[in-house]
């Protein structure tokens, strides 16, 4: 426990003690141990705790490449509805497929690190099996 905690949390019971004491003298160590029972998670060291979700490597990636697609197949859909010029697509298209070509290299990288991985993790569990 934390001293600075525990001294505040006993001075807190012994503040709350005496308070009731004015009321019914009998009630104050009931209401000092209450209260020292009640305030006692506040004299604890703090914990940083990360709380949220974590993404994977692989899912951002793959995020990434999905939303290159997409952004992709909305550039070919607004040439179509005439909302984007020729000239802007033949700018853009490029730079998307780069995009997309860029994540799915990684994705393939990944894919291989979490297949030798993998290998390896399955061939240590075979040995003990085989002794």
């Amino acid at each position: 426990m934390n001293r600075v905690g525990l001294l505040r949390v006993v001075l807190a019971s012994g503040f709350g003690a005496a308070a009731a004491s004015l009321f019914e003298p009998w009630l104050a160590p009931v209401a000092a141990l209450l209260l020292l029972l009640t305030l006692s998670p506040f004299a604890r060291r703090r914990r940083i705790w990360f709380v949220g979700e974590v993404e994977s490597e692989y899912a951002i990636v793959s995020r990434r490449r999905e939303e290159s697609l997409r952004a992709m197949k909305d550039l070919e859909e607004d040439r179509l509805a005439g909302k984007v010029s020729a000239r802007e697509f033949e700018l853009q298209r490029p730079q998307l497929l780069q995009a997309a070509k860029e994540a799915t290299a990684a994705l393939d990288i990944i894919t291989a690190r979490r297949q030798e991985a993998r290998r390896k993790i399955e061939a240590s569990l075979e040995k003990p099996g085989e002794a």
